[in-house]
């Protein structure tokens, strides 16, 4: 199978299969050594696509293969763009190829926009809290040889979230015959209560569904200055995927860190 026979495949495949981590709720991903593209797993054969899913729990990196109808593969590459994607490892029996997204499908310019027409996006922020929660969530803690490693893909992590921009979503209710802002709040597994904010509008998306929410714009600052009842810990980052936990401790320490 060459690059161009699974191009003109695509149209005509019933799915595909990637592989999603479960440490993470996102696709998995590896910085390829020699190209440096941050590369997904695309799999033909579902047998195929458990069988890689099996090796990397077996692995210390519990994973999962996630299906792709027909209607949902071209859909499947435009998302990956904002996981900060850009390359994919096929597999198809013995035969494996390394194609760039790009390659795949193109993305409208969004430069041509106006910022505020334009939908956010967060990339570099979703890719970096991948590599990281991938190594810093493994079953049986981070190993001691690694700990470096972690530590730098951390401190990356933490650059991305002070630079990025964050939607919160936020309900209009009347109190008192007064118009009001009312933060939404979730429950996590462990009983704290948190507000949920979310890196782009895929993250949005997957979260969303009364539809009086409005999701306003903010940023890292404004999160950490935010007054929040008591009982509210801090904020969950896109509770669909990552499920990042920004606690209010953390966010003033690496506010006065990167002063």
């Amino acid at each position: 199978m060459t690059k161009l026979d699974f191009l003109k495949s695509l149209p005509k495949r019933e799915c595909v299969y990637i592989i999603f981590s479960r440490l993470t709720n996102v696709p998995y991903v590896v910085c390829n050594e020699s190209t440096f593209e941050d590369e997904a797993f695309l799999f033909t054969d579902e047998a195929e696509a458990l069988e890689r899913a099996k090796e990397l729990t077996l692995a210390k990196c519990p994973a999962v293969a996630v299906k792709a109808g027909q209607k949902e593969i071209l859909k499947l590459f435009a998302d990956l763009y904002i996981y900060g994607v850009t390359g994919l490892v096929v597999a198809e029996g013995n035969e494996v190829l390394r194609i760039a997204l790009s390659d795949i499908v193109r993305r409208p310019g969004l430069n041509n926009l106006p910022e505020n027409a334009r939908p956010l996006e967060n990339p570099s922020l979703q890719l970096s809290m991948m590599y990281y929660l991938q190594e810093a969530r493994k079953p049986g803690g981070v190993a001691a040889d690694a700990v470096d490693q972690v530590a730098e893909l951390e401190e990356e992590m933490a650059v991305n979230l002070i630079r990025a921009k964050y939607l919160l979503p936020i309900k209009e209710v009347e109190i008192n015959g007064k118009k009001a802002t009312q933060l939404m709040m979730m429950k996590i597994k462990n009983g704290d209560v948190m507000v949920p904010i979310f890196s782009d509008v895929l993250e949005y998306g997957r979260f969303k569904r009364d539809q009086e929410l409005k999701a306003v714009i903010t940023d890292f600052e404004k999160l950490a200055g935010m007054p929040l009842p008591e009982e509210v810990k801090g904020f969950m980052l896109n509770p669909g995927g990552v499920g990042l936990v920004l606690t209010k401790e953390y966010l003033q320490k690496e506010l006065q860190l990167n002063r």
